[in-house]
């Protein structure tokens, strides 16, 4: 069993073991590299399908994409983090987030593991 929460925020972006699993998951699926960071073509047109607005990755003086520790940080993680709050995939909780339901079937669905 893992002490370490499935969520954590660290600084602006996605932390914890839910962050790691999804960095992992988007690296096997060709959406984003690890080496150098970026975003794919492919990733543009997936994460777009996921209703993720990619654009202020490219209007932005801020790096687009880094590898924080074993998840994704920089702009792109920051994107993530706010989207999966918005489509409601994750929610604001007092002790920080949490996965929601729907969160937890739409992450299924694109093939993060949440379970250890």
């Amino acid at each position: 069993m893992n002490d370490r929460p499935l969520v954590e925020l660290c600084y602006d972006h996605l932390g914890g073991r839910l962050a790691e699993r999804l960095a992992d998951r988007l690296v096997e699926l060709g959406w984003v590299t690890a080496d150098p960071p970026g975003v794919t073509p492919l990733g543009w047109s997936g994460l777009a399908a996921l209703g993720l607005d990619l654009a202020p990755l490219t209007a932005s003086r801020r790096a687009p994409v880094a590898m924080c520790g074993r998840h994704i940080g920089a702009h792109l993680g920051f994107l993530l983090q706010r989207h999966l709050l918005t489509a409601g995939w994750l929610a604001r909780t007092p002790d920080g987030l949490a996965v929601t339901p729907a969160g937890a079937e739409g992450l299924r669905r694109l093939g993060v593991l949440l379970e250890d």
